[in-house]
């Protein structure tokens, strides 16, 4: 039974039921009057269908497209696209049907940024030889203003022939006065959606057949107020019977009055066995024979499903081959109400049974979604188990955040390896509050729980590296080099190779970031790169990057950008393309060419750099990434703050440093120079650690330094340290 349905994903996972519109059935429908609107305002840039549920968005634009002779790409956004990472792949697998315009689905890669996205898109269309549009269906769903800020972006920049196409319920956040008076932006609305008495005459009487006369059909029309859900609804509950013209006069004006009784007369023209299933597959966003199956315990579901569309019972193929389904979102909306009225201790069972379907054939992200209605949540806490780890590998810090903040705490408290999870997303966010106790939590745990051999093998290192980390972001340079040594040790004889070399790897740069703070750069950059082949057989391609770009850095302080440069450039295809994970590279390449005195060069790559250390959640490397565009923006203005290299800085500013430092604050950097950590700092001058951080932010500013190895650096070059 399996076998004989396609996969509905390509060879990256993704969904090929979101690239196209739903399939037109049957009694599909046509309005010509909103055809004409879209057909006759070819210098839109952007077209936006903005109306609430139900008045036809999608259907309108997917006749539009079915009768014009244009060019076009169609994405079907869910709540799951709200990740930049899984929205810029889809948009540009939807740029690639566009004529062919694209890449093909195979060749899209883990990831891709904003910028990189968009300029593909750009060039994409661009290289379109025909007039074409890019639909985004269902744009209401999309929240992260990363998305929101780079589509609008580029609607100034599409070429003559192409336009951007929404359907939402709620206007997108976009600068659209700007583009209405420019003539730029076509908008239909829910009043151009409404039908017409004409349309719905139309429609009711030709197309779904309903015997009404016609001017029971104008007050039908009227009391809907040209809704098409509510119209298709009422054509349904009044389809045979012989008091449809009574019925009619009944309905009230409420759009939920209608929508409840008429789905009450849907239902009750069906067989039980018919309602039933509606009922309990109304839980699923999209629908195929063997998944309905496994929800219902029942076999025949592929044919119940092509049954409810020949009866055009407000369900809709997603592909050409009629294998994937979905319900019109406002009759599953009450169809779930009722299943919990009538059903509540069936709703755990059937969203457990449907993530067991999904996570079987891949769907992982749709198996968890189903899973955190089972209050048990055992399949969600197995499934990031399983995954958390990668995650945070590809640098999808704040995903990894989510999926454990969506768990009650108490039971990410109790596992060993989900208290470990959350350590390490708090860590490579940048924070330290909260992770003493979580590393206090998962050392508990692994007491308190039965562990499988992998466990038992990697966690004891796992939670001394964390401990390291954690003590090295508070200043204690000297318990952050015990705890790696202690990290080093807990690697058992009984771990994978893989796993090995990915614990010696946390470790080991461990010792190599006390070597920076210490002031012993060349034992720190050696350390660095031995560390680099350790995260690269373990797959921990953040950790890869993170520590090329402490390489890099020390090249370009000892005056060798060119060697830097080349460092990042031959890292950069070791890593899934579009990861994450790159965003330390890139602000490191920024940084090399920004020494070669090539600002625009490196602003490109920071401001990538940028938009990928946001998506994932990377706030150390967004904090680099913003103080490097502001060094560059400070070069190209002719401010030498900004810096094209240390020696050229020092050479520009005489012998004295670019901005005189005050007697405290050479106290400061002789400290620094001498090797002396923070805390060490703080000691020996009577200050907190976070006052020694902010006099030593401040130094680095008027030396334009970007951080303690280059302030080392540019204090020795100007005389104010041995």
């Amino acid at each position: 039974m399996l076998a004989s349905i396609p996969n509905r994903r390509t060879m990256n996972g993704l969904l090929t039921t979101k690239l196209g519109p739903q399939a037109r059935g049957t009694h599909s429908l046509s309005r010509p009057r909103l055809r004409e609107m879209l057909d006759t305002t070819a210098d839109a840039r952007l077209v936006l269908l903005s109306a609430p549920a139900g008045f036809g968005k999608s259907t309108l634009l997917a006749d539009w497209l079915a009768t014009s002779e244009l060019a076009w790409g169609w994405l079907s956004l869910d709540a799951g696209d709200n990740d930049p990472a899984r929205f810029w792949r889809y948009l540009l697998a939807a740029v690639g049907s566009i004529d062919g315009a694209g890449r093909p689905l195979g060749s899209v890669g883990h990831g891709t940024d904003g910028d990189g996205a968009v300029r593909e898109m750009l060039d994409r269309l661009v290289a379109c030889p025909r007039p074409c549009v890019l639909v985004l269906d269902d744009y209401h769903l999309i929240e992260e203003s990363s998305v929101h800020e780079h589509l609008a972006s580029a609607l100034p920049l599409l070429p003559p022939q192409a336009r951007l196409a929404i359907a939402t319920r709620v206007d997108p956040p976009f600068p659209l006065a700007l583009l209405r008076s420019r003539g730029e932006l076509l908008e239909i609305r829910a009043a151009d959606l409404r039908f017409t008495t004409d349309e719905a005459i139309e429609w009711l009487r030709g197309g779904l057949g309903l015997p009404l006369a016609a001017e029971e059909i104008a007050q039908l029309a009227e009391r809907t107020e040209g809704w098409a859900a509510a119209l298709q609804l009422a054509a349904l509950s009044l389809r045979g019977r012989p008091d449809a013209g009574d019925l009619v006069r009944q309905f009230g004006a409420s759009h939920r009055f209608i929508l409840d009784y008429v789905v009450e007369e849907v239902l009750a023209g069906l067989a039980p066995a018919s309602q039933e299933f509606l009922l309990r597959t109304s839980i699923l966003d999209r629908l195929c024979g063997p998944l309905c199956d496994a929800v219902t315990g029942e076999t025949g579901g592929q044919e119940r499903l092509e049954e409810f569309e020949r009866a055009n019972l407000l369900i809709g193929a997603l592909d050409d081959e009629r294998h994937w389904f979905r319900y019109h979102a406002l009759f599953a909306e009450i169809l779930r109400a009722r299943l919990q009225a009538a059903h509540p201790e069936l709703v755990p069972l059937l969203h457990e049974r449907a993530s067991a379907w999904l996570e079987e054939h891949g769907d992982i992200d749709a198996a968890i979604r189903h899973g955190l209605q089972n209050p048990t949540l055992e399949r969600v806490r197995r499934l990031l188990r399983d995954h958390w780890l990668g995650r945070l590998m590809q640098g999808e810090i704040r995903t990894v955040r989510g999926l454990l903040d969506s768990l009650p705490d108490s039971l990410v408290r109790s596992d060993p390896q989900l208290s470990t999870a959350y350590g390490w997303s708090l860590l490579l966010a940048g924070e330290t509050a909260g992770v003493a106790q979580r590393i206090a939590d998962g050392e508990r745990a692994l007491g308190a729980v039965d562990l499988d051999s992998f466990d038992q093998a990697t966690l004891p290192s796992q939670l001394a590296s964390q401990r390291a980390k954690l003590a090295e972001m508070e200043g204690d340079l000297e318990g952050s080099v015990r705890e790696a040594r202690v990290a080093l040790g807990l690697i058992s004889a009984d771990v994978d190779p893989t796993s090995a070399a990915r614990l010696r790897g946390q470790a080991t740069r461990q010792l190599a970031n006390v070597l920076r703070e210490t002031g012993d750069l060349p034992t720190a950059a050696a350390t660095y790169r031995a560390a680099i082949p350790l995260f690269a057989a373990g797959g921990n391609w953040h950790a890869v990057a993170r520590s090329v770009c402490n390489v890099a850095r020390f090249e370009i302080g000892a005056g060798n950008p060119g060697a830097a440069l080349q460092l990042c450039r031959s890292t950069v295809p070791e890593i899934p393309a579009g990861s994450s994970a790159l965003a330390a590279i890139l602000v490191a390449k920024a940084e090399a060419l920004l020494a070669l005195g090539d600002p625009d060069a490196a602003e490109a790559e920071v401001t990538e750099g940028i938009d990928l250390s946001r998506r994932g959640g990377d706030r150390p490397t967004l904090a680099e990434a913003t103080e490097v565009l502001e060094r560059i923006r400070r070069a190209r203005s002719g401010d030498a703050g900004g810096r094209l290299s240390p020696r050229a800085s020092a050479s520009r500013a005489g012998s004295g440093p670019l901005e005189r430092l005050t007697p405290r604050e050479l106290e400061f950097l002789r400290l620094v120079c001498a090797g002396r950590s923070n805390s060490q700092i703080a000691r020996e001058l009577f200050v907190t650690v976070g006052t020694a951080k902010a006099h030593l932010h401040t130094i680095y500013g008027k030396l334009g330094a970007a951080n303690r190895v280059e302030a080392i650096l540019r204090a020795r070059e100007l005389g104010l340290a041995g």
